[in-house]
């Protein structure tokens, strides 16, 4: 195989993998003469008499325990935190030991822990001949093992993952003093237990495919035991749309020592391609392997020499503690996707572990490792080391664990140190991370704008080109129930103004929720003067229940608001998931997974980077409707017009864009490139709901969005066992007479009273199209996956193609509470879990209605939108009151109703001392949440015999500026029932999604009232 342009070949990439895949015969596990004796607890060692140290005995490092025999008839220690040991069927594990002339040891035990808690101490009695340095071996059957073992949850079988926990010994002896040492402890797999692993081969050890790789990549088996291996491989390759490339099923036979290269089609288009892999032995008694690998074929936008020009294109990530591999493996994939800037803690604690001892050698080395690579480190002044903790302090809630406020003298000192060590290679530093949020910044704003005042002064004392940013904010005032002070950005701006050069701010989250907060941040600073820059330097959003493919839409989308917004740059966070639980919320950031294998989003940003670098933000683009365009101009001088479509009613619309002097391309998200026909001048395309971006040759003075064929808005909802009508509404936005074709086909179950209609329409001519649509008595469209009404539609000779409108059954409202549920909750397919998926949580896994489920009434009267929830749980629990009350049992409903800028989050509680609470966590532009709150009228009762709680509450239609045009028209609720029976926020259960994983009202249910 060819090497690849990157430094890491790939025969290093396989090494490394099958070292962690198989554990390699006879690898060593650790070696206690190096180990820290502070991570060795003894049990009881003052009362016993016990030490350990360090010690070089016959000249070798040893862990030394010593011993008085009449304080104690054994020893025992434990490591922390535990050395994870390779899975196994069988193995040796041996372990160097000294044992002096007289030793007073009786035996020499090795310890075991596995997942459920059970330790297994493996004994190994002590020889006469036992003396000075020997090896001794335990033989570890993990289905049998011949061991002692004790634990709440013991099963007599090593379950794994499983743990080498410490060490014990028995006395031979009650008087004198003894002693041992401990070297190096080395473990041989004999049987894994496992079967063969396949592994994706691709060349990287970033799974990255170029243009210039000749090879394909492939699916590699090997066999490392000493038998034969049979069984059947099953491998399929699907793009990150979910369409199939291939797949095929495979017999295997495979040798001791063999070695298979199954080779894959090299994919025709730019993107991530996701590999599932399954193989299955003929031995009954190993495991399936099955695992989903993917890998990029892309034209990497990096890495680029230099420092960033223009706009900064970052990523967040936390380098410090990885290992010089991992290290350079991140540095390495940020730079082949375009990244030139790296946002990430400081760790006080860690350069200054004492007042006057500085080490700087855990930063410098993330310094060094992304310099390579032409990446710049922005780095946050962050957290703090104990003995640095103000002795002033006072905790802004008391009741909450946030980080303390250091000493300002020992914060001056610190930031000064800092500076004058990086002057010349550092050109931006953050003050604190979202100082705003009570978990990271437990102390008041007016401290914080003085530890500002304090970090800039010094900082540019030291280095007086750095360009100094106020921590980075949560997101605006009241988007989160963190954020303890509303006051608090506002006062940091004008109060600390002139002590920060750029204004730092995050917004995690939904592209709709980030809109609305970027668009109030622009007001705020417009508001109060501030002419320093912002700079979205860490938001993302997880791909935690939307998808990886929607979670780089977002990126694409968030990057280029901010920066049609004035951002300077723009950071995601992060570059690498922080852990592989796909239920686990802070897994699910990264750009790449937590094993180097690359997400969408990677594949996105690489593009992203390719296409806009050292690009101008020129202007928007108005089409009208829902529609956001945002033009750019490229270094090459052609335009760039990032645009798509928000209308939640419809997964495109075709637009026509005037102006246009030479040719039209289509760039999709991944980088590909589509030839666009232009006619007289104008552009006829798409735009979707997935974010493109259109480059052209044309004068930008000249180029206009002449406006939309077919109005947005169009909502297809429908009423079972009843006629409904819509009003589809055509334009032409030409200067020319147009004539539309339309074919229009239904869902099953939707009949429509003309399918295939014609119009003409003059040049700016709008016309409207009523359509009548039946829909069957038992037709239902699930708002998790509706139905959809397709609509072929050709403009003339302009443009040809497919639209598609989700159809949405409405919920109509009586005056009166139904007898029957309006919604039912009941079903695996309607919970969202957070408990971790991991084997020691299983008690907190949905077990079933009985465990949670609900039953959902609506209704209305004159004055208020009327709600009534009967809940089943097995246990009501609620510690909390206010903002915090969605971590334990509540109900969260959201609503987003016609011409409100925002969405309404409500929550309905009943507290642990038996009183209603009703609080309102978003509200939008131009209404209280407080008072929303307070005009709500809630009752809750609790039938601990029946295991119910009952919700009743009346919303006021006043408070939440609920109109009758809405009444009509419709608008949009879903709602939330969450549960904690005591530990945590387990799951919840909800009618649709997006209101836990993400705030994304289109895909609520749309109400009407009769």
């Amino acid at each position: 195989m060819k090497k690849c342009d990157w430094n890491i070949c790939r025969s290093a990439a396989v090494v490394a993998v099958l070292a962690l895949s198989f554990a390699v015969r006879g690898g060593e596990l650790l070696d206690c003469g190096k180990a820290k004796p502070e991570n060795v607890i003894l049990h009881t060692p003052e009362k016993r008499g016990q030490s350990v140290r360090i010690e070089s005995l016959e000249q070798r490092d040893a862990l030394r325990i010593d011993w008085d025999c009449a304080r104690s008839g054994y020893f025992e220690f434990q490591l922390k935190p535990g050395v994870k040991l390779p899975e196994f069927r069988t193995a040796q594990i041996r372990v160097r030991a000294f044992i002096p002339e007289g030793g007073k040891s009786r035996n020499f035990n090795l310890r075991i822990t596995d997942r459920e808690g059970e330790t297994f101490q493996f004994t190994r009695p002590l020889a006469a001949e036992d003396r000075g340095w020997r090896e001794f071996a335990y033989q570890i059957d993990a289905g049998k093992p011949k061991a002692g073992s004790w634990g709440k949850r013991a099963n007599r079988r090593i379950d794994f993952p499983a743990k080498l926990t410490g060490f014990a010994s028995d006395f031979n002896s009650r008087e004198g003093k003894g002693y041992l040492g401990i070297g190096a402890v080395e473990i041989e797999v004999l049987h894994s237990g496992l079967p063969l692993q396949p592994q994706l081969e691709t060349g990287s050890p970033l799974q990255i495919l170029t243009p210039e790789q000749k090879e394909a990549p492939g699916i590699s088996l090997v066999n490392p035991r000493k038998e034969k291996a049979e069984g059947e491989l099953f491998y399929r390759v699907a793009d990150a749309f979910g369409a199939e490339l291939e797949n095929a099923t495979r017999k295997i036979t495979l040798a001791p020592g063999g070695k298979l290269l199954f080779p894959l089609m090299k994919p025709e288009k730019f993107g991530v391609y996701y590999v599932d892999v399954r193989f299955r032995e003929n031995d009954p008694q190993l495991k399936t392997f099955e695992k989903q690998y993917r890998y990029c074929y892309m034209r990497p936008a990096g890495p680029t020499p230099g420092m960033a020009k223009g706009f900064l294109f970052g990523v967040c990530s936390h380098p410090q503690g990885l290992s010089d591999r991992d290290l350079e493996l991140e540095a390495r994939a940020a730079a082949l996707c375009g990244v030139k800037i790296m946002r990430t803690d400081i760790y006080w604690e860690r350069i200054q572990p004492a007042p006057g001892r500085w080490l700087f050698g855990s930063f410098d080395r993330v310094v060094e490792a992304f310099g390579a690579q032409n990446i710049e480190v922005q780095a946050i002044y962050c957290y703090l080391p104990k003995w640095a903790v103000a002795k002033e302090w006072k905790p802004l809630a008391p009741n909450y664990k946030g980080k303390p406020r250091p000493d300002y003298g020992h914060w001056r000192r610190f930031i000064r140190a800092f500076a004058e060590h990086y002057r010349g290679r550092l050109r931006y530093v953050e003050v604190w991370n979202e100082p705003d949020h009570i978990g990271f910044a437990n102390f008041p704003v007016s401290e914080y704008i003085e530890m500002m005042k304090i970090a800039y002064a010094e900082t540019k004392k030291a280095a007086p080109e750095m360009s100094v940013l106020t921590g980075g904010y949560t997101g605006m005032p009241g988007s989160s129930p963190k954020m303890r002070e509303k006051d608090h950005m506002t006062r940091t701006l004008t109060e600390g103004k002139g002590s920060y050069d750029v204004l730092a701010f995050h917004g995690h989250g939904s592209m709709s929720s980030y809109r609305n907060q970027v668009d109030r941040l622009v007001k705020m600073r417009r508001d109060l003067g501030i002419e320093a820059p912002w700079y979205a330097n860490e938001t993302a959003i997880s791909a935690i229940l939307i998808g990886e493919m929607k979670q780089a839409e977002t990126l694409f989308q968030k990057f280029l608001y901010s920066w049609a917004n004035g951002a300077i740059g723009y950071n995601w966070y992060d570059l690498r998931n922080d852990g592989f639980d796909p239920n686990a919320n802070e897994h699910n950031f990264g750009l790449i997974t937590r094993d180097f294998q690359p997400k969408a989003a990677y594949a996105v940003y690489n593009a992203l980077s390719g296409t806009y670098r050292e690009a101008e933000f020129l202007r928007a683009v108005r089409f009208g409707g829902n529609i956001e365009a945002f033009l750019f101009r490229a270094g090459d001088g052609r335009l760039l017009l990032a645009v798509w479509n928000n209308d939640p009613g419809c997964d495109g619309t075709p637009l026509c864009l005037s102006g246009i002097s030479g040719r039209a391309e289509e760039i999709d998200l991944f980088g590909n490139v589509a030839s666009l026909p232009v006619r007289g001048g104008q552009l006829v395309f798409k735009a979707g709901r997935s974010p493109v971006t259109i480059r052209l040759e044309a004068d930008a003075a000249e180029l206009k969005g002449a406006g939309e064929f077919l109005k947005s808005g169009l909502v297809f909802s429908v009423t079972p066992g009843r006629e409904s009508e819509v009003m589809p509404e055509f334009c032409n936005p030409t200067a020319r007479p147009l004539e539309l074709e339309l074919n229009w086909r239904p869902p099953a179950g939707v009949t429509l009273s003309a399918v295939g209609q014609k119009l003409k329409l003059k040049p700016g001519e709008c016309r409207k199209l009523p359509l009548k649509l039946t829909a069957a008595p038992e037709f239902r469209s699930p708002d998790s996956r509706p139905a959809e009404m397709k609509l072929e539609l050709v403009l003339g000779g302009l443009w040809h193609g497919e639209l598609c409108y989700p159809v949405r059954t409405v919920v109509w409202l009586e005056t009166e509470m139904p007898r029957t549920p309006v919604f039912v909750l009941r079903e695996a397919a309607q919970v969202i879990p957070f408990a971790p998926n991991v084997p020691e949580k299983e008690h907190l896994f949905w077990k079933g209605p009985a465990d949670l489920s609900a039953e959902i009434r609506l209704a209305h009267d004159r004055q208020a939108l009327l709600f009534e929830a009967v809940v089943t749980d097995d246990v009501h629990h609620q510690p909390g009151s206010g903002a915090e009350v969605w971590r334990g049992d509540n109900i969260q409903m959201a609503l987003q109703l016609p011409g409100q800028k925002g969405m309404w989050e409500l929550g309905f509680t009943r507290l642990d001392d038996g009183k209603s609470e009703a609080f309102v966590w978003l509200a939008p532009s131009g209404f209280s949440a407080d008072k929303a709150a307070g005009a709500v009228r809630l009752e809750t009762s609790r039938d601990e015999k029946k295991k119910q709680t009952v919700y009743r509450a009346a919303i006021p239609f006043e408070a939440i500026g609920l109109k009758e045009t809405a009444k009509k028209r419709g608008f949009r609720l879903n709602l939330i029932v969450n549960d904690n029976d005591g530990e945590m926020r387990e799951s919840c259960i909800g009618v649709a999604p997006g209101i836990a994983e993400n705030k994304d009202p289109e895909r609520y249910p749309i109400i009407k009232f009769r």
